[in-house]
């Protein structure tokens, strides 16, 4: 009798919705022979093709970089352009992806080259992506001395001060900073405190995993830092299409 009552309760157990992914964009340029004055160019001009891609779903915190991997880009005309002649990827992931801010859309794109002109409208994609998902948030705080290299464990991560002031805050002598080593994805947010004045970041600057937040300099020596970040990373793989387009 157990058995006949734990069947029904175990399909009530609901399972997350897939992401969608949807093509809401396509740009394409054709190579340009010879020099082309850069004012004689159309505006945002790029040769090639580059379609814009629409990702929804819940909990999104970050399309990966360079996860794009395209398994058949088949043009309108027969060409199989995934790979060039020798076996090499034959696209680019764009950067700069986005994700709104309450994690149920993002963005990213990819890039072919070629004058693809006249092959798209019967093209189709067979590609993936992956995206990287949390849902639960925490918050540490420390207190860093302005300047100190010595590196500290929060959370997962480990967290220092006095790498300089950043790409245009001049010497590290005219800015203060804050460098959080480990998965950069995680961090939500990071507010940096000088005694009771919030400073405003100017800039971040990343080295592998090593993210540095770059401030006005501090008028004390002490730094506040609160870090805001998510405990609970996961990455999906998500397949992408697109099919010919019906007529």
């Amino acid at each position: 009798m157990k058995a006949l009552l734990f069947l029904p309760l175990m399909s009530l157990a609901v399972a997350a919705e897939p992401f969608e992914v949807s093509l809401v964009q396509v740009q394409v340029g054709k190579p340009l022979a010879g020099e082309i004055p850069f004012e004689v160019k159309p505006m945002g001009y790029e040769p090639g093709v580059r379609l814009d891609f629409l990702v929804s779903g819940e909990n999104l915190v970050a399309i990966k970089d360079k996860s794009v991997d395209v398994k058949s880009f088949k043009l309108g005309d027969g060409r199989e352009w995934s790979r060039t002649r020798s076996g090499k990827a034959n696209w680019e992931q764009e950067s700069f992806s986005k994700v709104s801010e309450d994690g149920k859309l993002g963005r990213f794109g990819i890039s072919f080259p070629g004058d693809l002109f006249g092959s798209l409208e019967a093209a189709a994609l067979d590609a993936s992506v992956t995206v990287i998902t949390a849902s639960k948030p925490e918050e540490k705080k420390i207190e860093l001395t302005d300047g100190d290299k010595t590196q500290h464990e929060l959370g997962p991560f480990e967290i220092s001060s006095g790498q300089g002031a950043g790409f245009f805050g001049g010497g590290a002598d005219k800015g203060s900073s804050v460098t959080v080593t480990g998965n950069p994805d995680a961090v939500i947010e990071i507010t940096v405190k000088d005694g009771d004045t919030e400073l405003d970041s100017n800039s971040t600057s990343t080295v592998n995993k090593a993210k540095t937040y770059h401030f006005e300099k501090a008028k004390g020596d002490k730094l506040s830092v609160t870090v805001r970040y998510w405990t609970d990373l996961k990455e999906e793989v998500v397949p992408v299409k697109m099919e010919p387009a019906k007529k």
